[in-house]
């Protein structure tokens, strides 16, 4: 399965959306350099999310800016529909889905319905196995999970 990066965001302060940016420098056991959340949790390093939570939000009439659910990475294919522990080859990096990020009341400050709406389907946290910078454009590559 192959998809690409649509945009990239780096949470340099608190709230919502994550400002956009045109490349993210990604570090292996780390994150994104540069993000608030790097650092603390290898299996949570890195916010991958998919169009589709988008699109779902947006059928319901809540109509997003790209950032809004604080992912790092927005690909143009649903990370929900891959298997735990699926690696991506986005970019020069290589990434490892680890667990569902759970939608927290944050998301709230958008629309109330918005919680309950992406339950479930916000996107999917990952470890970087491999650091390297990606780009907007970028291809991702899926890979089938480690055994």
């Amino acid at each position: 399965m192959k998809g690409q990066v649509v945009s990239l965001h780096l949470g340099l302060g608190s709230g919502l959306p994550k400002p956009r940016v045109e490349a993210l420098e990604l570090v292996a056991g780390f994150g994104a350099k540069g993000d608030r959340h790097a650092g603390k949790d290898p299996d949570r390093a890195v916010l991958v999310a998919g169009l589709a939570a988008y699109e779902k939000a947006q059928g319901a009439g809540i109509p997003l800016p790209y950032g809004a659910l604080g992912e790092n990475l927005l690909l143009d294919l649903d990370p929900h529909a891959l298997p735990p522990g699926a690696r991506l080859r986005v970019g020069e990096a290589l990434l490892e889905l680890s667990q569902v990020c759970p939608v927290c009341k944050s998301l709230s400050q958008f629309d109330l319905r918005l919680p309950k709406l992406l339950y479930g389907g916000r996107g999917v946290y990952a470890r970087v196995l491999e650091g390297g910078v990606v780009r907007v454009g970028d291809p991702v590559l899926v890979l089938a999970p480690a055994r």
